[in-house]
């Protein structure tokens, strides 16, 4: 990584991810890292998505929908962290995101889920 890349990239934290779509980034980038935890004890879906126009979540399709372990008890959450590498996996439009309970739908998991993620944004 050259000395320049670093300034581009910037890290995003929700504390509460459910079933309503959020933006990472709002132009093309790449999405190098991602960190999960889920504190409810079934599983979630993280659906990422590359979409310039509206999204409907249970309806768009992602361009992929990572399983999140579930909790195996109270403060034991269940978590998944993805190192896509530099600069990260390539997003064209926007990099979008929600939390649900199955893989391609729009339930929402009974407690947010904590996402944490690394974005490169070209742009600057």
């Amino acid at each position: 990584m050259r000395d320049t890349d670093w300034q581009l990239l910037t890290a995003v934290f929700d504390s509460d991810g459910d079933n309503t779509v959020q933006t990472l980034l709002a132009t093309h980038g790449c999405l190098s890292r991602i960190e999960v935890a889920n504190p409810n004890t079934t599983v979630a879906f993280l659906q990422l998505f590359d979409e310039s126009g509206t999204i409907t979540v249970g309806t768009t399709t992602p361009k992929m929908s990572i399983l999140i372990p579930k909790a195996s008890g109270e403060n034991d959450y269940g978590s998944k962290f993805i190192n896509f590498g530099f600069p990260g996996l390539p997003f064209k439009n926007s990099i979008k995101y929600a939390c649900t309970t199955t893989p391609t739908g729009n339930g929402d998991p009974a407690s947010g889920l904590i996402v944490n993620a690394v974005i490169y944004n070209p742009a600057g």
